[in-house]
């Protein structure tokens, strides 16, 4: 999470720099050393303003320039005023945005799809163009510090934050996190990588405790890391929330001199906003910037509790990201921009989206449809669609096309039947007081009032509320701290079919209407920071139209957050069901889109759709045999009517994209390109362990990383598991063969193999394949995976076109991390080599020989 500091956009802007002629010229995301030039006077006097010297060399000539009471400010500026004192230096001030898939918090901008819809397009050129057009446009609106690429692990498809990075192998997630801060950085800007590290949850994120092995660490959670810092050049790195064994990240020695010293970290290490734990550890441990922690005392930096060479190492570490960016030579335009996206930005985000869109299931070749066809739309394919993740990754989509004006320009508004079928994963409207009865026979609800969680005791007051509707307080008067409640009586529903019933909580609930739990669980608050929807709990129940049912409503306090105890009861009693069946039966074919909320602070409950919207598709497709399902959601989701449903494709969040991509998917104007970059699991107990404990910023709780290395696909293959859709798995509109594999060993430092196969389009249209090599288990007795991905590479063919790709395996993909010896460790002997279209669907290329 990265809050704004309070400063004004042309404050943002407002810097003095020094301002020198030339470009940098660009290599790997790193400005190198310009042309030789005859040295200025000014140079000479200012040996750091000399560009032909390395970043390195010009970091120190500037710090020896500098005060200690100069280095102190560089390290704690938080506020652009706060770096006035190093104007005269030609130091600019850092302005931080983040920019994951766009900038948060700015209009005039480009949204574009989720990171993991990003990842899904196994397409590493694409995400440096990608990176790029962000860093373009972050440059326009004045910042010159991108928070990203996020490059946490995709553990458990619950995290609320799961859409914000590339999903579950490190290997995708470094190589796509290291091509789009080479993107970012083409711009002279920093690219800061978040979150440093096993940030894999929101549910008590400021307190939790990861246990986790060294293992697992080096193996899973670590090496998107360093790829983006070794290859993509990454000049920074956020440190995460969480404890790791027992210690905060952002005060954990042993993992930040891992990140300085075996990944490679050059630049600096800044913290989150407002981590928990002490500040001055967290400077000692190897936190350099205190950008965004405005708390940290600055007279610990001359009392003696920070040593002077701590923080002239710190400072050290700024300059030299400002140097080796660009940053420094390159001053900010005085006046952001209004608008900075352009049509190529957008076009850029609609290819995203389109080669990002995973085609799950095509059952008689449905897809692509006919533009003579009729076709009903049904679900939140308007403006309520799900644009991006909420919270601190969340960017306006501006004025986006919708999905079902992108249809109706297709086919022509004639062919195109709407019927809005669900409202989707929303708030509903409050439960009014006159459907309710209370037991003895007044209009409202019994409300009891208890000490304590538990509804234990006698009550401490007892009344009849007309509703169950409180925000940030307590309903009733003298309350303890910690309380429960429970409301009893019945309701009467207008109408006869599904019931929808939700709840906004900050706390715990469960609601019991006519002896079926509709929901039972608990929020740490309801909207996630930064964004425009609000995240809901609820279910679906059936009930009769004039029947009144009894209905029990039980809150406590657990786990409520900082805003304090909140519930709103809310319903809708009218289903929209019944005319989109109508609808759907005047239709050739039906297209159903359904969504989910997911955003910063909020996990998920489970991986079911919220709301009614399984109810919707079954209904559909119950009616018309050709349903088409758009899954717009945030990753995986379990699928209970996969088998009456035609065709199903992954769209995930699209932002500006979001209709006119799906659109081109749908007519065949464009191809399914994506692959899942996540395992779909086929019910809620398939994966690593999940957390049980409190969910609030004070839950203290833990969670123990039993599993080890065995993340994703690698789960799977350990425990003989068969997934809904596996890692890698994507249909096309045409079809590809795999021949002539060969495994050639290199042994030419780290790399030790190549792998080569001929892809061959066997269709009648042109497409893409993902090509993905994997290893087996390693020559030990060590326990190794049985597939681990080596390397892919995506290719586009026409119909006949045949290419053969080659995929370099390294070294270190042959190696395991031995605890014992706490090295990397390279097993002689042979290696069996998989090629393949998904984790679960690869055949035998041959060996590689580790010597």
């Amino acid at each position: 999470m990265n809050r704004p500091r309070g400063m004004t956009r042309r404050e943002a802007v407002a810097v003095s720099v020094a301002a020198l002629g030339g470009a940098a010229v660009m290599t790997a995301g790193l400005p190198t050393a310009a042309a030789a030039a005859p040295l200025t006077a000014a140079e000479a006097d200012r040996p750091w303003q000399d560009r032909r010297k390395s970043a390195a060399r010009r970091a120190d000539a500037l710090l020896e320039a500098m005060t200690f009471e100069e280095q102190v400010v560089l390290v704690t500026a938080v506020e652009v005023a706060d770096s006035k004192p190093l104007e005269h230096l030609g130091i600019p001030a850092m302005t931080r945005v983040d920019a994951s898939d766009g900038l948060r918090g700015d209009t005039g901008v480009t949204a574009f799809p989720a990171p993991n819809a990003l990842a899904a397009t196994f397409d590493t050129d694409l995400a440096e163009e990608y990176g790029t057009a962000i860093g373009v446009e972050a440059r326009g609106k004045g910042w010159n510090v991108l928070l990203g690429p996020t490059l946490d692990i995709d553990r458990n498809p619950r995290n609320g934050r799961e859409s914000e990075a590339y999903g579950e192998d490190p290997l995708v997630s470094g190589l796509m996190g290291a091509a789009v801060a080479k993107g970012f950085q083409k711009n002279d800007v920093i690219a800061q990588l978040k979150h440093f590290t096993v940030y894999n949850q929101e549910a008590g994120r400021n307190s939790l405790d990861v246990i986790v092995s060294e293992r697992a660490l080096r193996e899973v959670y670590y090496p998107a890391f360093e790829h983006a810092i070794r290859d993509g050049g990454a000049l920074s790195v956020m440190g995460s929330y969480p404890k790791v064994n027992g210690v905060y990240a952002c005060q954990d020695e042993h993992i930040i001199t891992a990140l300085k010293q075996d990944l490679g970290l050059k630049g600096y290490l800044g913290t989150d906003y407002y981590p928990s734990g002490d500040r001055v550890e967290e400077i000692k441990a190897g936190v350099d910037s205190a950008a965004l922690t405005p708390d940290t005392p600055k007279e610990a930096f001359t009392d003696g509790r920070i040593p002077k060479e701590r923080t002239t190492d710190a400072a050290r570490r700024i300059l030299y990201a400002l140097f080796a960016s660009g940053a420094y030579d390159n001053p900010l335009p005085t006046v952001p921009a209004a608008t900075v996206t352009t049509d190529a930005h957008q076009a850029l985000a609609r290819i995203t989206g389109e080669q990002a869109t995973v085609l799950l299931k095509n059952a008689g070749g449905l897809l692509p449809l006919s533009k003579r066809k009729t076709i009903a739309v049904i679900g939140p394919a308007g403006k309520d669609a799900m644009t991006g993740v909420e919270g601190s990754s969340y960017v306006d989509p501006g004025d986006f096309t919708t999905a079902v004006d992108a249809i109706r320009a297709k086919a022509g508004a004639g062919r195109v039947l709407f019927s809005q079928g669900s409202l989707g994963d929303v708030a509903l409207p409050t439960i009014s007081g006159d459907v309710f009865t209370a037991p003895d026979g007044s209009p409202g609800l019994h409300a009891e009032f208890f000490a304590g969680e538990f509804f234990a005791g006698d009550p401490l007051a007892a009344t009849t509320a007309a509703n169950v509707d409180f925000r940030w307080g307590n309903p009733v008067s003298g309350l303890p701290s910690t309380w429960s409640a429970r409301w009893t009586g019945r309701i009467t529903p207008p109408t006869t079919g599904w019931v929808r019933f939700s709840s906004l909580l900050s706390g715990a609930a469960k609601l019991v209407v006519d002896g079926v739990t509709v929901f039972d669980n608990s929020r740490f608050l309801w909207d996630s920071f930064f964004g425009p929807k609000e995240c809901a709990l609820g279910g679906v129940t059936q009930l009769t139209a004039g029947k009144p049912v009894d209905i029990t409503v039980e809150y406590t306090t657990k786990d409520a957050g900082f805003y304090g105890p909140s519930m709103k009861l809310c319903w809708q009693p009218d289903s929209l069901i019944p005319a989109a069946v109508e609808t759907a039966k005047k239709a050739d074919v039906a297209v159903v889109f359904v969504n989910n909320y997911t955003g910063e602070a909020i996990d998920r409950d489970d991986l079911a759709l919220p709301g009614d919207q399984n109810q919707l598709i079954d209904a559909v497709a119950a009616v018309n045999p050709d349903t088409v399902v758009v899954l717009n959601t945030s990753g995986p989701m379990l699928m209970p009517w996969l088998g009456r449903a035609k065709s199903v494709l992954q769209a995930w969040y699209q932002g500006a994209a979001t209709g006119t991509s799906i659109a081109n998917i749908l007519y065949g104007d464009a191809e399914p390109g994506g692959r899942l970059p996540v395992t779909f699991p086929a019910n809620e107990e398939q994966g690593p362990s999940t957390y049980r404990g409190g969910k609030n910023d004070s839950a203290n709780g833990g969670i123990t990383y039993d599993e080890g290395i065995y993340v994703g696909y690698k789960w799977y293959d350990k425990h003989h598991a068969k997934p809904l859709f596996p890692f890698g798995y994507g249909l096309s509109y045409t079809s590809f063969s795999h021949d002539h594999l060969r495994v050639t060993d290199r042994g030419r430092g780290d790399l030790a193999a190549e792998v080569s196969v001929e892809v061959r389009n066997t269709g009648r249209r042109t497409g893409s394949d993902v090509v993905q090599v994997y290893i087996g288990h390693l020559p030990t007795n060590v326990d190794t995976p049985a597939k681990k991905l080596a390397g892919f590479a995506k290719v586009t063919l026409k119909p006949g076109e045949r290419r053969t790709v080659s995929v370099p395996v390294t070294r270190r993909t042959l190696s395991y991390w031995d605890e014992s010896e706490n090295r990397w460790v390279t097993p002689s002997g042979k290696v069996s080599v998989y090629v393949g279209s998904s984790a679960a669907d690869v055949e035998y290329a041959g060996t590689v020989t580790v010597k």
